[in-house]
């Protein structure tokens, strides 16, 4: 630590260079012989533990999914209990900010999600959620579905690091 308590800059360089092994070690894990729910469910949890981030999802895109309809046809989830998952209900349709995900498939971050125009709020009994970053998921250029995340432990926001590595995430996917 600096004599400021902030952390050095060998101590940035130092957790920079783990985030980016335990990304290759992800994309390792990922050539290995996972079922494709095996390797959703990686994938979900390598990007919250590479971001940071308490709850993180992956949400497969429905083929032919319009606007108002359910155009989320999978959602996994990390960092929500089974008990708060039966609590909140069905999966999302893909509509608010995840619907403009779909809509622009591009990264996003957000100070505050309940702040943007596109959201439309939470389900009940849904965890309180603030802090966003989101990031398309492509296979051979089409978009396969995005990947969500919400809620750094500390209250920060997603920074340009993050994004650029659940992007390099999601680009090995």
């Amino acid at each position: 630590m600096a004599s400021d308590g902030a952390p050095s800059v060998a101590q940035t360089e130092d957790a920079e260079q783990a985030r980016w092994k335990t990304l290759l070690d992800a994309v390792v894990t990922m050539a290995a012989d996972l079922s494709l729910d095996e390797l959703l469910e990686r994938i979900v949890e390598v990007a919250a533990d590479l971001a940071g981030a308490r709850y993180a999802a992956l949400g497969v895109v429905a083929e032919g999914g319009q606007q108002g309809e359910r155009r989320l046809q999978t959602f996994i989830t990390h960092g929500i209990t089974a008990e708060q998952q039966a609590a909140i209900g069905d999966l999302p349709r893909g509509n608010g900010l995840l619907g403009l995900l779909i809509d622009r498939p591009e990264p996003l971050r957000l100070h505050d999600i309940a702040e943007d125009p596109a959201s439309v709020g939470f389900p009940p009994a849904h965890p309180p959620m603030r802090s966003f970053l989101g990031v398309p998921v492509r296979i051979r250029d089409k978009v396969f579905g995005n990947l969500y995340l919400s809620e750094k432990p500390d209250g920060s926001d997603f920074t340009e690091q993050d994004e650029q590595i659940v992007t390099a995430l999601a680009a090995a996917a």
